[in-house]
């Protein structure tokens, strides 16, 4: 578990901008892809796209670990200008995901990446789940090297449309979080073609784990609960009460699939050339 954990925390990064005085701001999570040989950073579209304005937040920073011990970081928006690439969305403009093709260093990034192989689709969740997720968390003790903090849950409820809640907080800067399966001595399964079971039960099958560790999906927002407190005069709204319900909204792998078989993610991947991406 420990080795696995080590290996997770590589693939994700902090995003966020410099101060005048050249000090990071941290602000938003991010993870790292690799897509058919070329590096991707992946996060909440939310944190690059203003969704009251529409308008992309300028200035943003990748912050990652160095081989050397040394934290980097490097601008987005220089990125994309340098190598002419964009961040791709999903065609419904609800979905709350952004990813764009990024330069890495093999011989210096200390990073990892997550590949295609890792992905667990949500056919393969159930409710009661464990779950864990990597993330930035502001008010946390500044530390000198990039370490995203901790969280785990459950899965509490797969929706309809193939997002899924977890009984997990999030807070601002966990946004664009990857969550992960957690791994368990022996897992139920219903697909006998993922476990081969000792014991089983009609469709219903235990066994070891072959889906702890894997990929499942991306923290959106947390889900809150509002109180209004409404004047007896006026029967209006006065005061709002909000409250973090410890429920989280989490975008399966489902639509990040759809976003790289887009035809715009495929054209830009067919025509992209970045520095050390095989």
């Amino acid at each position: 578990m420990h080795d696995l954990l080590s290996q997770i925390k590589k693939t994700t990064v902090f995003l966020g901008n410099l101060s005048a005085k050249k000090k990071p701001n941290f602000y938003a999570t991010g993870f790292l892809l690799l897509i058919q040989g070329t590096y991707h950073l992946a996060t909440a579209k939310h944190v690059v796209l203003d969704p009251s304005t529409g308008k992309f937040n300028r200035g943003i920073r990748m912050f990652f670990n160095l081989k050397n011990g040394r934290v980097c970081s490097r601008s987005l928006d220089q990125m994309k200008k340098d190598y002419q690439v964009k961040w791709i969305f999903h065609e419904n403009d609800k979905v709350d995901i952004a990813v764009i093709p990024i330069s890495l260093e093999e011989q210096k990034d200390d990073v990892l990446t997550i590949p295609e192989n890792m992905f667990l689709s949500i056919d393969d969740l159930s409710e009661v789940c464990d779950i864990f997720f990597l993330a930035y968390q502001p008010g946390t003790q500044p530390q000198k090297r990039i370490s995203p903090i901790i969280r785990s849950g459950i899965i509490s409820l797969i929706n309809e449309d193939k997002t899924f809640y977890i009984d997990a907080s999030a807070f601002p800067g966990n946004s664009g979080s990857p969550v992960f399966l957690k791994p368990l001595p022996v897992r139920f399964s219903r697909r006998s073609d993922v476990v081969q079971a000792p014991v089983s039960s009609g469709d219903i099958a235990m066994g070891p784990d072959p889906s702890g560790g894997k990929f499942i999906g991306i923290v959106g927002e947390y889900i809150t609960y509002r109180e209004h407190a409404i004047s007896t005069q006026t029967r209006r709204t006065r005061i709002v009460f909000e409250e973090n319900t410890g429920l989280s909204r989490v975008w399966s792998i489902s639509f990040i699939k759809e976003i790289l078989e887009s035809e715009s993610f495929r054209q830009q991947l067919a025509t992209v050339h970045l520095p050390s991406n095989n």
